[in-house]
């Protein structure tokens, strides 16, 4: 089995109808539509997003070209998913080194979350999947910076959670053996966005 996990593209921060889930911006958009492209001749047979609608959007246009449904599971959103208004880390970051370095000490308190919930939730969402029958399947994933991180932690026998910084859109790929090792392929895939700018 194989499993791509995608970051949702960037979102509208401080969108008005939605500042705790606010949905893409047209760089997110454009970003969604370079993972569809990229994505879409690889064979995807299972497409999963979080719940959150930053990650549904980026989602949609894989879908769409597949004509696949998307499968919401809870275990693949952002620890940030109970917030009133959500802010990205380059907001985080722009807010002074000691608020940063709050928020990398602890990412998933910073937001109220139990980190061992926090981890055991992703980590029961990642193994649902790799129980799947389909040896060839191929899933995609979308969801969040701090899960994806969880999941390569847990892979790498990493103890922190925060060791990657998963770009906007970026795509890093699992391998899953038949025994249900899983192997890291790739981190941070961000090429097929240069790709979409050169032809646009």
């Amino acid at each position: 089995m194989r499993l791509v996990l995608v970051r949702h593209g960037r979102p509208d921060e401080g969108h008005a109808d939605r500042p705790h889930d606010p949905p893409l911006n047209a760089e997110g958009r454009a970003q969604a539509a370079a993972v569809a492209e990229q994505l879409a001749a690889e064979g995807i047979t299972r497409i999963v997003a979080s719940p959150l609608l930053r990650a549904h959007q980026t989602a949609e246009p894989l879908a769409e070209r597949l004509g696949l449904p998307i499968h919401t599971v809870e275990g693949w959103a952002e620890a940030d998913r109970g917030v009133a208004r959500y802010r990205s880390t380059e907001t985080l970051r722009a807010q002074g080194d000691a608020e940063w370095q709050r928020f990398l000490g602890d990412p998933a308190g910073y937001f109220g979350i139990d980190d061992a919930r926090f981890r055991a939730d992703v980590i029961a969402a990642l193994q649902a999947l790799t129980r799947e029958p389909a040896r060839e399947a191929r899933v995609a994933v979308f969801s969040h910076g701090l899960p994806i991180n969880v999941v390569l932690s847990h892979v790498l026998g990493l103890q922190r959670i925060i060791h990657f910084a998963p770009g906007y859109g970026s795509i890093t790929r699992l391998r899953v053996g038949s025994q249900g090792a899983i192997a890291v392929h790739s981190v941070n895939e961000s090429g097929h966005h240069r790709w979409a700018e050169r032809t646009a």
